[in-house]
């Protein structure tokens, strides 16, 4: 039984997985993250529940984590004896920009220079940096916490935009403009890259999200970014993930990794896409 988790922060990739699995004839059961609960016994054995009642599962799909402290424990106890697409600490290094910068870095994997710090010491860093930068909350999804500054004046606007959020580290990296307004997403998952798209920004957004209106067309990687992609995942030690990488003067590098990547977007160019992500859901 594959357990497909469910939230409010990617709805259109469960949707898209238990699609897939009706299709393909998999047994399946949502799992649903916001109501995830674990109980421990005396003996320490475990039971996890969510609204729909106990959860019996023998593999558990990627999610979003962040968010749901309750859930990580649940999804915890689950990988005693279901296999997990992604393991939880790795999905929630991925879900965390500056654990990934680190992570990243300990494997000697080529990525974006980041630099990671308080609130109070983003002016100095960016200016260490050189403008233009780009500045993020750790923790965001398409996106919502990112900021392109292109002067001092430009970073201090970001930065109140981003305090009613409450604390977070900021990670800082230079803009890379010889790539300005496009990203390539590169999805690893079952040991191998089963898509990849270049994906570039629309009208005067810089940010090449699709969901802002950015368009995309399937590529093929070439040998090195393949490669860096795999080396990216299996730094975090993900099972699944998307990378995006840059295009950089000096080579590519990774710019993020998503444990749970939006690949929906990518099925009306890929049909098979849904089911190679779900065929590689379980061992």
């Amino acid at each position: 039984m594959l357990g497909i988790p469910r939230n409010p922060y990617s709805p259109r990739v469960a949707a898209m997985l238990a699609t897939a699995a009706d299709a393909a004839g998999v047994p399946y059961r949502p799992i649903d993250l916001p109501t995830l609960t674990v109980e421990f016994a005396a003996d320490g054995t475990a039971t996890v529940w969510d609204a729909a009642g106990p959860v019996a599962v023998t593999a558990v799909a990627p999610a979003v984590l962040f968010g749901f402290p309750a859930a990580v424990h649940g999804l915890r106890a689950l990988a005693r004896t279901a296999f997990l697409q992604n393991p939880v600490d790795a999905g929630l290094a991925a879900d965390d920009k500056a654990a990934t910068a680190e992570l990243l870095g300990r494997a000697g994997v080529l990525q974006v220079p980041t630099t990671v710090v308080e609130f109070d010491g983003a002016a100095a860093a960016a200016a260490a940096l050189g403008y233009p930068v780009v500045v993020k909350r750790t923790h965001g999804a398409q996106g919502r916490w990112v900021r392109r500054a292109a002067d001092a004046a430009e970073l201090g606007r970001a930065l109140a935009e981003f305090a009613p959020e409450g604390p977070s580290a900021l990670v800082l990296q230079p803009e890379i403009v010889e790539f300005r307004g496009r990203t390539l997403r590169v999805i690893v998952t079952g040991g191998r890259v089963v898509a990849a798209s270049l994906r570039t920004a629309a009208g005067d957004e810089w940010r090449s999200n699709v969901a802002r209106g950015a368009s995309q067309e399937l590529v093929t990687p070439s040998a090195e970014e393949a490669g860096l992609a795999h080396a990216a995942v299996a730094a975090l030690g993900l099972r699944h993930g998307g990378v995006d990488v840059l295009r950089t003067a000096d080579g590519p590098r990774v710019l993020e990794v998503n444990a749970c990547p939006d690949v929906t977007s990518m099925v009306p160019l890929l049909p098979d896409l849904p089911e190679l992500v779900l065929r590689a859901c379980t061992p």
